[in-house]
């Protein structure tokens, strides 16, 4: 009874997430709350006077962030590449004689065309591991970000001078993903497989803050100080650590066999990831989304190349549709080992709308502009190197390993993303 009561007590737990109002949505917030006055930003002068002044641009720098961070963190959650549908040897049958169609261990993040074969199984559990470490090109441990003063008087905005006040944020972040897939494949006809995953994510976050007030001109004389009127400063800083685990977002598919040959064979694959992950816990995108992959392969002794393009349908509001190309080859290379090595692309289609603070520009007393992120404003596209391999293991498993490198500056991106994991066909 000790041992039901304990697990079921880790099932509530894993079920609920964090204590209600400590999301980590809610604890990245803090990065951008100095003081303790109960307001974003805590000035030491009259807030009715200029501490106010700066708080709907705070709050808009805040929700602006943190819509950006979540909405990137959305998408790398929805572009992590999927468990292959089929893995291992398999077979036609000709005539009631099993035929093998595929020699080797198969991809592991791309597809081939064959199927598994009615009433087989593949099974099996991947861990993927990922430690972002920059947002469009810039590193998430030096991070700037600007805040303006209202324009409170003057049609200009600088007039009176100390409008001209920038309070800047430095900021180091620090966030982990690890993400545990459950998944697992039945061949419901000789030519058609259905299947679903269950990934279960671990966020973690941890990071701190400095922010300045920068008075125009240079020197020490503003209005603008944090802390109190006995203890002002122009300096405060920030921290925020915490997280999360819980179960991510589940993804169902269905793969059709349309034309195969002992060379050649082609195939449709249809996925959809459903939005049970909590997105204010880092654990899910927030929304349902769909993939549609067109799979050419094709098999030369113990090498198979293969290529899938389609389309990815994305229904967050920061989230946006893409084009999704993968092309790579596994190979035999002895009878326990696979090597499969992949290029995965996903094209943004528009606009991002991960949207960031447009300028400031500043009319008194010289017209200037304050860009108030050093994130640059681009497209998301996203383009990794994957290599990795299966080894064959007594009992008919396989070992999976495999590490992808990012290419390029799209999205928020790890150094690497690494994979290990175990799967059987029965």
């Amino acid at each position: 009874m000790k041992y039901r009561l304990t697990a079921v007590a880790a099932l509530a737990l894993l079920a609920h997430g964090p204590v209600a109002g400590q999301s980590l949505s809610e604890r990245f917030s803090q990065l951008f709350t100095f003081g303790d006055c109960g307001e974003p930003l805590c000035l030491d002068v009259n807030s009715a006077a200029h501490g106010l002044h700066y708080i709907p641009s705070v709050t808009q720098g805040e929700n602006n962030m943190l819509a950006f961070l979540t909405g990137s963190i959305a998408t790398s959650l929805g572009s992590l590449p999927f468990a292959a549908a089929s893995s291992g040897v398999t077979f036609r049958f000709e005539a009631g004689i099993p035929v093998a169609t595929s020699v080797s261990g198969g991809p592991i993040f791309a597809e081939r065309s064959q199927t598994l074969g009615r009433g087989r199984v593949l099974a099996g559990l991947n861990v993927n591991g990922i430690s972002m470490d920059n947002v469009r090109g810039m590193p998430l441990s030096d991070l700037e970000f600007r805040f303006s003063h209202q324009n409170t008087q003057d049609p200009a905005l600088g007039d009176p001078a100390f409008e001209n006040d920038i309070i800047e944020v430095n900021t180091n972040l620090s966030l982990s993903l690890l993400v545990t897939s459950v998944f697992a494949s039945y061949g419901l006809l000789d030519n058609v497989d259905i299947g679903v995953l269950v990934p279960v994510v671990r966020a973690s976050l941890d990071g701190t803050s400095n922010a300045q007030v920068v008075p125009f001109g240079g020197g020490t004389n503003t209005p603008h100080q944090f802390g109190t009127q006995s203890n002002p400063s122009l300096q405060a800083n920030s921290v925020a650590e915490g997280s999360a685990i819980g179960i991510g977002d589940i993804a169902v598919r269905a793969k059709a066999n349309l034309y195969q040959t002992p060379e050649w064979g082609f195939a449709a694959l249809a996925d959809a990831r459903l939005a049970t992950g909590d997105e204010e816990n880092f654990l899910g995108s927030g929304s349902t989304s769909f993939r549609v992959l067109g799979i050419a392969s094709g098999r030369f002794g113990n090498l198979s190349p293969h290529v899938n393009a389609g389309m990815a349908i994305r229904g967050g509001d920061n989230q946006t549709n893409s084009l999704l190309v993968t092309l790579g080859f596994d190979h035999l290379v002895s009878a326990s080992v696979s090597i499969a090595a992949d290029l995965v692309t996903d094209f943004s289609m528009g606009d991002s709308k991960l949207v960031l603070p447009e300028p400031v520009v500043y009319t008194s007393p010289t017209v200037r502009t304050v860009a108030l992120s050093d994130i640059p404003d681009q497209k998301d596209n996203l383009m990794d190197a994957s290599f990795g391999a299966k080894f064959t293991l007594p009992g008919e498993y396989r070992a999976v390993a495999n590490i992808l490198f990012p290419l390029g500056d799209g999205g928020l991106r790890p150094k690497f993303l690494w994979t290990l994991g175990f799967e059987r066909t029965f």
